[in-house]
Order: C-alpha cells, then sequence, then structure tokens
C-alpha cells in the first residue's frame, strides 16, 4: 500500500463513496476527511471549515458546482486537486478554470475509462480504419445537473480522443444524427481519415459497453462482459481503473489532454442541444 499522509473528499456522494473505498482499500490513508453539507456522515459541511491546505483534495460533487468549488479551491492555497469528470459543464467553464489556475496547482481531471486495461489495449494498435462504440445504461445515475452527453457520452467521447491522439490523429469533423434526452448518436471522422460511430443511450434493458477497432489486418472487439479480453488480442492484466487513476494523481502525472475532450464534449453538447431546435 502507498501511504499518504492525508486525503480530502469534497462531496459525499455516489462517486464520492467510492473514492472513500478505494482509498481505504488499497492506500495507507494517515487522515481522510470529507466535506458534504447534505451527508450527515460527512466530517465538515464547508470547504472554510477546513483550515488546513495540504494533503489530496477530490471533488466529486455535481458537475455543476465544479467550477465556483475549483475557484475556492484555487483562493484557498489547495496545491493537489483531483476533479471528477467533466471538468465543467461547458467549455467557457472550463477554459475559465484553466485561465486562473495558478502556476504551483496540479489539477487533475479523472477520465476513468483512460486508465481501464481494455482501452490501454485498444490504443497501442495501430493503422486503425474505423472505430465502433456501444455505450448502453439501463436508465440509471444520470444526475439531474448534466444531460446524456455530459454524464455518458463523455466516457466515449473521451475514449476517441484518447485513440486519436495514440494514433497522432486529431478530429476533423463530427455530428450528431439522432438526439433525444435518453439516447444520442454521434459520427464522423479524424483528419487522417479514421471514421467512427457512437451510440449512447439511457434506455437499454441492460447496462453494457463495447467497443470494435477495425485495423488494416483485423478487427479487434471489447465488451464489458468480459472485461479483460480483447476478441483476436487474447487477455490481459485485470486492474482497477479507479485506483489507476488515483495512483496517476497521487505521483502527479497527468494523461495531458483535458481541454481537447472538453472542446469536442462541447461540440457534441451543443449538436445535442440544437438537434431538435
Amino acid at each position: 500500500m502507498s501511504l499518504i499522509m492525508k486525503c480530502v473528499i469534497v462531496g459525499l456522494g455516489y462517486f464520492g463513496k467510492i473514492i472513500q473505498s478505494k482509498l481505504k482499500e488499497h492506500f495507507s490513508v494517515d487522515e481522510l476527511i470529507t466535506i458534504d453539507p447534505f451527508n450527515t456522515n460527512a466530517n465538515f459541511k464547508y470547504i472554510s471549515d477546513v483550515q488546513s491546505i495540504d494533503g489530496y483534495w477530490f471533488v466529486t460533487t455535481p458537475a455543476s458546482t465544479h467550477h465556483s468549488i475549483l475557484l475556492e479551491l484555487f483562493q484557498k492555497g489547495v496545491k493537489n486537486i483531483w476533479i471528477e469528470k467533466p471538468i465543467c459543464n461547458t467549455l467557457d467553464d472550463t477554459l475559465d478554470i484553466f485561465s486562473k489556475k495558478p502556476d504551483n496547482v496540479f489539477l487533475y481531471c479523472d477520465f476513468t475509462w483512460l486508465q481501464h486495461e481494455a482501452i490501454k489495449e485498444l490504443g497501442n494498435l495501430s493503422d486503425i480504419k474505423h472505430i465502433e462504440m456501444k455505450w448502453m445504461n439501463d436508465g440509471s445515475m444520470i444526475p439531474k445537473d448534466v444531460n446524456i452527453v455530459t454524464d455518458l457520452a463523455v466516457h466515449p467521447i473521451s475514449i476517441l480522443t484518447f485513440l486519436l491522439i495514440k494514433s497522432k490523429d486529431i478530429l476533423e469533423k463530427i455530428n450528431v444524427t439522432y438526439a433525444n434526452d435518453m439516447s444520442v448518436l454521434i459520427n464522423g471522422f479524424s483528419k487522417n481519415g479514421i471514421t467512427f460511430n457512437i451510440e449512447v443511450s439511457n434506455s437499454s434493458s441492460i447496462k453494457t459497453r463495447n467497443i470494435s477497432l477495425y485495423c488494416s489486418d483485423q478487427v479487434y472487439r471489447w465488451f464489458s462482459d468480459d472485461q479483460y479480453y480483447i476478441e483476436n488480442l487474447g487477455s490481459f492484466e485485470s486492474k482497477d481503473a479507479i485506483v489507476s487513476n488515483i495512483e496517476l494523481f497521487l505521483s502527479k502525472n497527468s494523461l495531458g489532454y483535458p481541454l481537447d475532450i472538453a472542446r469536442t464534449l462541447e461540440t457534441v453538447n451543443e449538436l445535442f442541444t440544437n438537434f431538435n431546435k
């Protein structure tokens, strides 16, 4: 176990409790403080109640609160901040956060799936021609302060960005071809001609995710019901993606492209919002 002197979790809701359990199970934390005005089990109600600024701070509150909380933590002098995806609800707020972030602050945005071993294995493949992704949810877990794009589509969008960057490519065109409150279809192509289709739905009977990469020599398929196996590639080491993200944060390593994801997410959000107007 890695020894951490102190951790502070801001927001003890669904994901905050997951972070709390991962820290307790996989890391040796000398002091673990929780902050939440709506959870009576939290140690404190407000950030201002905590006098110290040291340690590693995890922000796991609703996305609509991220901008104000990050600014408060900057002002307070906190140096190490983990923020649950998305950084902010809008690209303008995200850019504002990066423009106001002090140089001595390490800000880590948790795109959990980018530390999943399957995604990292797929990122090692070369000569990708086409990407197919389905991100199906069973109608649960969409917070009220975000839509299906910000909450669910952010995952395949982050994976798409990752795969393009690993291929030394960038997004050229993105379209929304179908959209309602429960489902969205996204397609497009990269500068180098990689095409992609993404289906995201919160109205599936089961919760499942799958990815297919069509390369020059082979098709590689991954299904979430067999998390550590890729068809035509084989099995690989299993590892907890959230723990891997925490390890990156504690070692002050960053994936380095949250703004690329934020820009693509903003484009899809705009297309989604305007689709039925």
